[in-house]
């Protein structure tokens, strides 16, 4: 079922059903891009008749916030915070705790509170639905929780693979074991990738391909439309994000820029590589080292602490190259494993590059975004153990800015994957399911 964008203002005036969404992350959450797949659920559902009652934890859990973002709250969206409790801060010994009190993740003890909360909630205000999202992973024991309870329509929402091949035996059996009871008692699973769809149901042939949907991550049109670019007086290679040793691991993109300028494809004054919002690793003695033993410490900004999202959207949109990273490097077994783990996944940035119309270096070697790209006619990834090939596009992008070529701009086909058109396709499955349950009351 679908929702016609065309009638979106009419709906809003429309009556409107309660949805029960249960989040970890929710704002002034400001460690997590899962917030925004969240609060534009929220706020643009009730376009279509769906009010959100949002189940989340205390903000004391959040290990950064952002105390000016709560204004962007959607009105008529209640904000509920259960007590909540992280196992390490209950139980570790100078941080130090047994890896069996985190399963399936550190926030377990929310769930009684929570459910509670939720039950309360649903019985106030006649909801209709309820909407799970992980990680975390003990979102969806609330929502098993309350399917048992209320049989409410129940969509569970996958913005990450969860049970996966590095983890130790006993885990994977046992939240193997949580992950199919929570994937035979939804009504419906949500997949950000259709990677993850397939890789579920590879695991999971028994279980009607018709349970499963795609529903992707996106950009917002209103965030991006009036964004006014911060461009700089170099020539700018951007990443902006997380890095680390493991799933985000900068040394290609360090390599491919060493040799572009050994090879004369860059020179070596007027280019910038900037760097926001790496995290600690951006400060490590291990990357400050990389950057120096490939001569380009002068060159690069690096910001280790989160950039505010309307900050980064600036100079996203000022770029000259915008950089993906997205798997780990090496071929040891455990990292095969995490490798195939990233290939079910798109950074959500990546739906914002393409909107801004940037040229784009994505170091992947397949997967998810590879796909994406291709669906999009977007360019090729580029392997990340192919410095050559990166130094290639380097310098090509480089040619073009001198000679003030024209970008290829933005393909309208990511239209489909704005907030607006996806939150629609949710709305979709939301009445579908409420309609089936208030058939199947009226028949009893």
């Amino acid at each position: 079922m679908s929702v016609n964008p065309a009638t979106w203002k009419q709906e809003e005036n429309t009556p409107k059903r309660t949805l029960i969404v249960v989040a970890f992350h929710y704002l002034p959450d400001n460690t997590s891009t899962g917030v925004l797949r969240t609060l534009k659920f929220t706020d643009y559902l009730r376009r279509f008749g769906w009010r959100s009652e949002v189940i989340s934890v205390p903000e004391r859990l959040y290990v950064r916030t952002d105390p000016e973002s709560v204004r962007r709250i959607p009105a008529g969206v209640h904000v509920h915070r259960p007590w909540a409790a992280d196992v390490k801060q209950l139980f570790g010994i100078k941080g130090i705790y047994p890896d069996p009190l985190a399963t399936p993740d550190r926030y377990w003890p929310w769930v009684l509170p929570a459910s509670r909360r939720a039950l309360r909630v649903i019985r106030e205000h006649n909801a209709e639905a309820i909407y799970t999202t992980y990680p975390p992973a003990s979102a969806h024991l609330i929502g098993l929780w309350l399917k048992r309870r209320t049989g409410l329509p129940w969509i569970a929402d996958f913005r990450d693979p969860w049970v996966e091949d590095s983890m130790p035996n006993w885990r994977r059996r046992v939240e193997g074991w949580l992950e199919g009871r929570i994937l035979q008692s939804a009504d419906r699973i949500i997949c950000n990738t259709p990677a993850m769809r397939r890789w579920f149901l590879e695991r999971y042939p028994h279980l009607p391909g018709e349970k499963f949907d795609v529903i992707t991550n996106g950009y917002d049109e209103a965030d991006l439309a009036h964004v006014q670019p911060e461009i700089q007086e170099d020539f700018e290679i951007l990443y902006p994000g997380m890095i680390s040793a493991g799933n985000r691991n900068p040394l290609p993109l360090l390599d491919g820029i060493s040799r572009a300028r050994k090879r004369g494809l860059l020179p070596n004054e007027g280019v910038r590589l900037t760097l926001l919002g790496t995290g600690n690793y951006g400060r490590s003695q291990e990357f400050l080292e990389a950057l120096h033993n490939r001569e380009l410490t002068e060159m690069t900004e690096v910001v280790a602490d989160r950039v505010p999202y309307r900050d980064a959207l600036r100079r996203m949109a000022g770029a000259d190259v915008l950089v993906v990273l997205s798997e780990p490097l090496g071929e040891s077994s455990a990292t095969e494993a995490t490798r195939a783990w990233s290939h079910l996944q798109v950074p959500a940035k990546l739906y914002e590059y393409l909107r801004l119309g940037r040229p784009l270096l994505a170091l992947v070697s397949g997967g998810a975004v590879a796909e994406l790209l291709s669906s999009l006619n977007a360019g090729a990834p580029i392997r990340p153990d192919d410095p050559d090939a990166i130094a290639a596009f380097l310098g090509r992008a480089y040619r073009a800015r001198a000679a003030h070529a024209p970008g290829s701009g933005t393909n309208p086909a990511i239209k489909a994957y704005s907030r607006e058109h996806l939150s629609a396709r949710l709305a979709g499955v939301l009445d579908e399911l409420a309609s089936e349950r208030t058939r199947a009351l009226a028949g009893q």
